[in-house]
């Protein structure tokens, strides 16, 4: 009987060093990230260094903050040519809410609000306003572009404190324009130098609501767990 009971004893003790054995540790939490998203660098429009932090109070929520400035070095095209005196930053804030974790991948979903003021000349340019074409010889432009959108994405892991951070979504943007021009007056459609290319033609005077599609991609480093 005494052997049984010995016997009992090796068998729960050897359970519960093999239990202690499997069971696996926390893992643990990146409580502040830092960001750099690099496809900002190359935008042909208003190419900036858009730099950002987040900070995660408890390991399901982020929260994160942006800020860019102006950066040209590295836009692969120049829309803007006609554009003098062009000042600009960016501002974004987002908040996260992270599904449960692997080692490698963190999925979430988000929601992000951002604002971007900005300012140009022009020079001998023309808009619409109210239905009538007007024209200019110079024009002082002040632009602020401000919205959010609801986004979803992963976090990849690339190192030991390194990620890859990309998400998709949609929201709204609303484009409020203001001109101080000289010289203006009745456009003539003959005569009146065109407006800028396309692809960077300045909204007419007022307020504009447009689908904002957003597209993130941003590298990260842990700077602080716990």
């Amino acid at each position: 009987m005494r052997n049984f009971y010995f016997l009992l004893a090796s068998v729960a003790l050897s359970h519960q060093l093999t239990a202690q054995t499997v069971t696996p540790h926390p893992q643990p939490t990146d409580r502040l990230l830092v960001k750099l998203a690099p496809l900002t660098l190359f935008d042909p429009s208003t190419s900036a260094l858009l730099l950002g932090a987040e900070f995660r109070p408890v390991p399901r929520v982020g929260l994160e903050l942006d800020y860019g400035f102006r950066f040209t070095p590295l836009h692969l095209f120049n829309w803007n040519i006609k554009k003098e005196n062009m000042r600009y930053q960016k501002f974004k804030a987002e908040a996260r809410f992270y599904f449960p974790r692997t080692e490698q991948k963190q999925w979430y979903v988000a929601a992000e609000g951002f604002y971007v003021p900005e300012e140009y000349d022009l020079n001998k340019g023309n808009f619409y306003r109210n239905g009538e074409f007007r024209a200019y010889e110079r024009a002082h432009i002040e632009k602020t572009i401000d919205g959010g959108a609801l986004k979803a994405g992963m976090m990849r892991r690339l190192g030991q404190r390194f990620w890859v951070d990309a998400a998709l979504g949609l929201g709204f943007r609303r484009i409020e324009t203001q001109y101080t021009t000289q010289n203006e007056r009745a456009g003539d459609y003959l005569y009146d130098a065109p407006e800028q290319n396309f692809l960077s033609k300045t909204p007419d005077p007022g307020v504009q609501r447009k689908v904002h599609p957003a597209l993130a991609l941003r590298l990260a480093y842990t700077l602080l767990r716990r």
